[in-house]
Protein backbone atom coordinates (compact mmCIF):
# COMPACT_ATOMS: atom_id res chain seq x y z
CA UNK A 1 0.00 0.00 0.00
CA UNK A 2 1.73 3.38 -0.96
CA UNK A 3 2.46 5.49 1.81
CA UNK A 4 0.02 8.35 2.77
CA UNK A 5 1.84 11.78 2.48
CA UNK A 6 1.29 15.28 2.73
CA UNK A 7 3.49 18.30 1.33
CA UNK A 8 4.06 21.13 2.98
CA UNK A 9 5.85 23.28 0.77
CA UNK A 10 7.18 27.34 0.26
CA UNK A 11 6.82 26.50 -3.37
CA UNK A 12 7.14 30.29 -4.84
CA UNK A 13 10.06 30.34 -2.97
CA UNK A 14 12.76 28.00 -5.10
CA UNK A 15 12.33 26.55 -7.87
CA UNK A 16 13.24 22.82 -6.00
CA UNK A 17 9.76 22.82 -4.93
CA UNK A 18 8.09 22.66 -8.55
CA UNK A 19 10.41 19.90 -9.10
CA UNK A 20 9.14 18.30 -5.88
CA UNK A 21 6.11 18.43 -5.99
CA UNK A 22 6.08 16.85 -10.31
CA UNK A 23 8.04 13.77 -8.92
CA UNK A 24 5.87 13.18 -5.79
CA UNK A 25 2.51 13.31 -8.24
CA UNK A 26 4.22 11.84 -11.45
CA UNK A 27 6.45 8.70 -8.94
CA UNK A 28 3.06 6.71 -8.51
CA UNK A 29 4.97 5.94 -5.07
CA UNK A 30 2.92 7.51 -3.40
CA UNK A 31 -0.91 8.44 -1.87
CA UNK A 32 -0.82 11.80 -1.81
CA UNK A 33 -3.28 13.24 0.63
CA UNK A 34 -2.85 16.92 -0.58
CA UNK A 35 -0.34 20.09 -0.89
CA UNK A 36 -0.19 22.64 2.45
CA UNK A 37 1.07 26.27 1.74
CA UNK A 38 4.01 27.40 3.55
CA UNK A 39 5.54 31.07 3.66
CA UNK A 40 8.94 32.19 3.25
CA UNK A 41 9.18 35.08 5.64
CA UNK A 42 7.77 37.61 3.16
CA UNK A 43 5.24 39.38 3.25
CA UNK A 44 2.58 37.63 1.17
CA UNK A 45 4.66 34.70 0.71
CA UNK A 46 2.34 32.58 1.87
CA UNK A 47 -0.27 33.20 -0.61
CA UNK A 48 1.95 33.16 -3.53
CA UNK A 49 3.12 29.44 -2.70
CA UNK A 50 -0.43 28.60 -2.59
CA UNK A 51 -0.80 29.70 -5.96
CA UNK A 52 1.99 28.56 -7.48
CA UNK A 53 0.87 25.10 -5.88
CA UNK A 54 -2.42 25.11 -7.99
CA UNK A 55 -0.44 26.26 -10.95
CA UNK A 56 2.20 23.37 -11.09
CA UNK A 57 -0.79 21.06 -9.93
CA UNK A 58 -2.73 22.61 -13.35
CA UNK A 59 0.33 22.04 -15.24
CA UNK A 60 0.06 18.41 -14.79
CA UNK A 61 -3.83 17.81 -15.04
CA UNK A 62 -4.15 17.27 -11.89
CA UNK A 63 -5.18 20.57 -9.94
CA UNK A 64 -8.92 19.35 -9.11
CA UNK A 65 -7.44 15.83 -7.51
CA UNK A 66 -5.65 17.35 -4.50
CA UNK A 67 -6.70 19.83 -1.65
CA UNK A 68 -4.55 22.48 -1.45
CA UNK A 69 -4.97 24.09 1.72
CA UNK A 70 -3.28 27.63 2.61
CA UNK A 71 -0.84 28.22 6.10
CA UNK A 72 0.78 30.13 8.77
CA UNK A 73 1.59 33.47 6.78
CA UNK A 74 3.98 33.56 9.49
CA UNK A 75 6.92 32.42 12.12
CA UNK A 76 5.65 31.55 15.41
CA UNK A 77 5.42 33.98 18.19
CA UNK A 78 6.43 31.72 20.81
CA UNK A 79 6.77 28.56 21.92
CA UNK A 80 3.40 27.88 22.93
CA UNK A 81 1.08 29.51 20.26
CA UNK A 82 0.15 28.08 17.15
CA UNK A 83 -0.34 30.29 14.04
CA UNK A 84 -4.27 27.92 13.52
CA UNK A 85 -4.65 27.63 9.48
CA UNK A 86 -6.34 25.59 7.11
CA UNK A 87 -3.00 23.87 6.87
CA UNK A 88 -2.60 23.24 10.16
CA UNK A 89 -6.07 21.71 10.34
CA UNK A 90 -5.72 19.40 7.74
CA UNK A 91 -2.44 17.44 8.92
CA UNK A 92 -4.82 16.91 12.41
CA UNK A 93 -7.65 15.92 10.40
CA UNK A 94 -5.45 13.93 8.35
CA UNK A 95 -3.81 12.29 11.16
CA UNK A 96 -6.12 11.09 13.41
CA UNK A 97 -8.64 10.03 10.50
CA UNK A 98 -5.75 7.86 9.39
CA UNK A 99 -6.22 4.06 10.26
CA UNK A 100 -3.66 2.50 8.57
CA UNK A 101 -0.08 2.97 9.18
CA UNK A 102 1.88 6.69 9.40
CA UNK A 103 0.89 9.44 7.68
CA UNK A 104 4.11 11.32 6.17
CA UNK A 105 4.67 15.04 6.21
CA UNK A 106 7.31 15.99 3.94
CA UNK A 107 8.00 19.31 5.33
CA UNK A 108 10.64 21.42 2.26
CA UNK A 109 9.84 24.68 3.68
CA UNK A 110 9.86 26.38 7.58
CA UNK A 111 8.00 24.34 9.67
CA UNK A 112 5.36 26.68 10.92
CA UNK A 113 2.52 24.56 9.90
CA UNK A 114 3.65 21.54 11.29
CA UNK A 115 4.42 22.67 14.54
CA UNK A 116 1.46 24.40 14.78
CA UNK A 117 -0.56 21.38 14.32
CA UNK A 118 1.01 19.58 16.89
CA UNK A 119 0.69 22.49 19.28
CA UNK A 120 -2.97 22.50 18.46
CA UNK A 121 -3.35 18.68 19.18
CA UNK A 122 -0.62 17.34 20.33
CA UNK A 123 -2.43 13.18 20.02
CA UNK A 124 -0.72 13.83 16.03
CA UNK A 125 2.80 13.01 17.62
CA UNK A 126 2.15 9.36 17.40
CA UNK A 127 0.14 9.31 14.37
CA UNK A 128 2.80 11.32 12.21
CA UNK A 129 6.38 10.94 10.59
CA UNK A 130 8.01 13.49 9.57
CA UNK A 131 10.76 14.32 7.01
CA UNK A 132 12.27 17.76 6.54
CA UNK A 133 14.89 19.10 4.73
CA UNK A 134 15.95 21.12 7.72
CA UNK A 135 19.90 22.29 8.71
CA UNK A 136 22.90 23.03 7.37
CA UNK A 137 25.23 20.06 8.20
CA UNK A 138 25.54 17.28 10.91
CA UNK A 139 26.69 16.80 13.42
CA UNK A 140 26.94 20.57 13.94
CA UNK A 141 23.53 21.82 12.80
CA UNK A 142 23.53 25.94 11.47
CA UNK A 143 20.98 27.63 9.70
CA UNK A 144 19.82 26.53 6.71
CA UNK A 145 16.78 28.53 4.74
CA UNK A 146 13.83 26.55 6.00
CA UNK A 147 15.35 26.73 9.93
CA UNK A 148 15.76 29.84 9.39
CA UNK A 149 12.35 31.32 8.54
CA UNK A 150 10.77 29.77 11.78
CA UNK A 151 13.23 28.59 14.57
CA UNK A 152 10.94 28.00 17.13
CA UNK A 153 8.53 26.22 15.33
CA UNK A 154 11.88 23.92 14.77
CA UNK A 155 12.60 23.98 18.44
CA UNK A 156 8.76 23.15 19.02
CA UNK A 157 9.37 19.68 16.38
CA UNK A 158 12.70 19.03 17.79
CA UNK A 159 11.37 18.81 21.26
CA UNK A 160 7.86 17.31 20.66
CA UNK A 161 9.28 13.58 19.93
CA UNK A 162 7.53 13.43 16.76
CA UNK A 163 9.54 10.55 14.58
CA UNK A 164 11.53 13.03 12.70
CA UNK A 165 14.09 12.28 9.53
CA UNK A 166 16.29 15.28 8.58
CA UNK A 167 18.28 15.98 6.08
CA UNK A 168 21.30 18.06 5.76
CA UNK A 169 21.36 20.61 3.00
CA UNK A 170 25.69 21.04 2.63
CA UNK A 171 27.20 17.66 1.90
CA UNK A 172 23.59 15.84 1.36
CA UNK A 173 20.86 17.59 -0.30
CA UNK A 174 22.90 19.71 -2.41
CA UNK A 175 24.61 16.92 -4.04
CA UNK A 176 21.63 16.40 -6.23
CA UNK A 177 21.71 18.87 -9.19
CA UNK A 178 20.23 20.03 -12.60
CA UNK A 179 22.56 21.17 -14.78
CA UNK A 180 21.97 22.80 -19.11
CA UNK A 181 22.70 19.10 -20.55
CA UNK A 182 19.48 18.24 -19.04
CA UNK A 183 17.06 19.96 -21.21
CA UNK A 184 16.55 16.71 -23.42
CA UNK A 185 15.23 15.02 -20.74
CA UNK A 186 13.04 18.28 -19.19
CA UNK A 187 11.50 20.24 -21.53
CA UNK A 188 9.42 19.07 -24.13
CA UNK A 189 7.91 16.38 -21.28
CA UNK A 190 4.42 18.28 -21.62
CA UNK A 191 3.62 21.72 -20.34
CA UNK A 192 5.44 20.56 -16.74
CA UNK A 193 8.58 20.12 -18.21
CA UNK A 194 8.60 22.74 -20.38
CA UNK A 195 7.96 24.70 -17.26
CA UNK A 196 10.40 23.16 -15.17
CA UNK A 197 12.95 24.06 -17.58
CA UNK A 198 11.93 27.83 -17.92
CA UNK A 199 12.59 27.88 -14.01
CA UNK A 200 15.78 26.00 -14.74
CA UNK A 201 17.06 28.60 -17.32
CA UNK A 202 15.96 31.79 -16.03
CA UNK A 203 18.92 31.08 -13.84
CA UNK A 204 21.26 31.74 -16.54
CA UNK A 205 21.67 27.93 -16.97
CA UNK A 206 23.85 27.79 -14.04
CA UNK A 207 23.54 24.55 -12.13
CA UNK A 208 20.73 24.35 -9.57
CA UNK A 209 20.70 21.99 -6.73
CA UNK A 210 17.04 20.79 -6.11
CA UNK A 211 17.52 19.90 -2.70
CA UNK A 212 13.67 19.23 -1.80
CA UNK A 213 13.35 16.24 -4.81
CA UNK A 214 15.44 14.36 -2.06
CA UNK A 215 12.94 14.77 0.42
CA UNK A 216 10.70 12.81 -1.62
CA UNK A 217 13.32 10.43 -3.21
CA UNK A 218 14.55 9.40 0.63
CA UNK A 219 10.49 7.77 1.53
CA UNK A 220 10.17 6.33 -2.12
CA UNK A 221 13.83 4.35 -1.58
CA UNK A 222 15.51 4.46 1.55
CA UNK A 223 18.33 2.20 -0.59
CA UNK A 224 18.74 5.67 -2.23
CA UNK A 225 20.57 7.01 0.79
CA UNK A 226 22.77 6.12 3.51
CA UNK A 227 21.37 7.20 6.78
CA UNK A 228 21.79 6.92 10.63
CA UNK A 229 19.76 6.52 13.80
CA UNK A 230 21.63 9.00 16.62
CA UNK A 231 20.79 10.73 20.13
CA UNK A 232 17.73 13.14 19.14
CA UNK A 233 19.70 16.50 20.20
CA UNK A 234 18.66 19.85 21.58
CA UNK A 235 18.35 23.06 19.17
CA UNK A 236 19.40 26.12 20.20
CA UNK A 237 18.05 29.22 18.85
CA UNK A 238 21.52 29.37 16.58
CA UNK A 239 20.07 26.79 14.58
CA UNK A 240 23.42 24.97 16.27
CA UNK A 241 22.36 21.26 17.36
CA UNK A 242 23.01 20.89 21.48
CA UNK A 243 24.51 16.83 21.75
CA UNK A 244 24.38 17.51 25.52
CA UNK A 245 20.57 17.47 25.94
CA UNK A 246 19.35 14.51 23.50
CA UNK A 247 15.90 13.30 24.27
CA UNK A 248 14.93 10.38 22.37
CA UNK A 249 16.29 9.36 18.64
CA UNK A 250 16.61 10.92 15.15
CA UNK A 251 17.17 9.87 11.59
CA UNK A 252 19.89 12.01 9.78
CA UNK A 253 20.79 11.09 5.57
CA UNK A 254 24.26 11.53 5.66
CA UNK A 255 24.36 10.63 1.93
CA UNK A 256 22.37 10.04 -1.12
CA UNK A 257 23.07 8.19 -4.62
CA UNK A 258 22.54 11.42 -6.90
CA UNK A 259 22.60 9.70 -9.98
CA UNK A 260 19.92 7.46 -9.13
CA UNK A 261 17.56 9.74 -7.74
CA UNK A 262 18.00 12.23 -10.92
CA UNK A 263 17.35 8.75 -12.90
CA UNK A 264 14.05 8.44 -10.88
CA UNK A 265 12.99 11.73 -11.13
CA UNK A 266 13.61 12.55 -14.99
CA UNK A 267 12.10 9.08 -15.88
CA UNK A 268 9.07 10.22 -14.20
CA UNK A 269 8.19 12.84 -16.42
CA UNK A 270 7.77 10.43 -19.36
CA UNK A 271 4.78 9.57 -16.77
CA UNK A 272 1.39 10.16 -17.62
CA UNK A 273 -0.43 12.21 -14.57
CA UNK A 274 -1.70 10.07 -11.84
Amino acid sequence: MPCKIIIDTDAKNEIDDQYAITYAVLSGSFDVRGFTAAHFGKKRSMEKSYDEILFVLKLLGCERKYPVLQGAEKALENLKTPVDSPAARFIIDEALNNSEGYLYVICIAAISNLASAYLMEPKIKDRIKVIWLADKAWPKGGFFFNMKKDILAAQILFDSGIDLTIIPACGTANKLKIYKGDKNYIKGKGEIGNYLWKLFIKRLWKPKAIYDVVAIAVLKSMSWCTWITAPRPGLLRNGKFDHSNTKGMITVITDIDEALIKKDLLNSLDRPGQ
